[in-house]
């Protein structure tokens, strides 16, 4: 027997006759951005996902677009999920990566795009003056139920830091703030209260503001309101002593011990008890 080839027109024909039954979906928005490091000096021949920063510091990607057959969709129900994972690299940096997830993403429209504005790269043995860091800022914590970890970002930390390494130390930082995260199971607040917020404020008098605030289970009542929140104010003493190393003076406070700078970068700081 010999077979019989489709003759290429009627191949043609049939592609095009398939495309009404195809939606597009999108893979990945186009994406620009500015890479530099914490110099403020812009990263040239940084390498982001598949192209590379001007000199600038620049980079654009371009969307990306798959094509799903209309009946598979169609019994779906929803627009399929979005994750973007754009990894940076450069010599002599910490690596990171751009990300987004979007649980309906997958369904925008062509032309979407992204903006990261710019991101930071650390350099491998980049030192930070904690001093610099903390003075004259607002910054937002979370401890663990002992008070032996901190998490402090900065209080415009959403709006700066968005990278994937930012995402994760935000989600560690959140899980100790609410009782019902998402991130983590229940148990690192009192059973009473859903929702812990606390702010210090660095004076340069190496005095702080202590602001906390708390919202108790719809049906709990405070011992200091009725309404469900009560809040807590104070006024302590800071210090930072030898190796990035910071002491937090202020009376019946869990956090008032001497902990240690683990990690430090402009808009994060994960503090361990000294000790531990």
């Amino acid at each position: 027997m010999t077979s019989k080839k489709i003759p290429l027109n009627i191949v043609l024909i049939l592609f095009t006759l398939s495309l009404p039954a195809c939606v597009s979906r999108l893979a990945r928005p186009e994406i620009r951005g500015i890479i530099m490091d914490y110099n403020r000096k812009p990263l040239v021949n940084c390498k982001v996902g598949e192209t590379t920063t001007a000199k600038d510091g620049s980079f654009l990607l371009p969307e990306r677009r798959y094509h799903k057959f209309l009946l598979s969709e169609m019994f779906i129900m929803e627009a399929p999920p979005l994750m973007v994972m754009e990894r940076i690299e450069k010599e002599g940096f910490e690596p990171d990566e751009i990300y987004t997830f979007n649980r309906y993403g997958g369904g925008n429209r062509r032309g979407a795009k992204y903006n990261v504005d710019t991101l930071f790269l650390k350099k491998t043995d980049q030192q930070f003056d904690l001093l610099a860091l903390l003075k004259n800022k607002t910054w937002k914590l979370s401890a663990t139920k002992n008070a032996d970890t901190l998490y402090l970002i900065r209080s415009d930390f959403n709006s700066r830091c968005k990278t994937r390494k930012c995402q994760t130390f935000y989600n560690s930082y959140s899980a100790l703030t609410d009782n019902y995260s998402l991130h983590t199971s229940p148990g690192n607040l009192p059973e009473a209260i859903s929702r812990r917020d606390i702010s210090l404020t660095f004076k340069a008098d190496q005095a702080f503001d202590y602001k906390q605030v708390q919202n108790y289970r719809t049906g709990h009542k405070s011992l200091l309101s009725n309404t469900g929140i009560d809040s807590l104010q104070g006024i302590g003493k800071w210090n930072i002593k030898e190796h990035n190393t910071l002491q937090l003076d202020l009376k019946d406070i869990p956090i008032a011990n001497q902990y240690r700078a683990t990690e430090i970068e402009d808009y994060k700081l994960l503090l361990i008890r000294s000790g531990i």
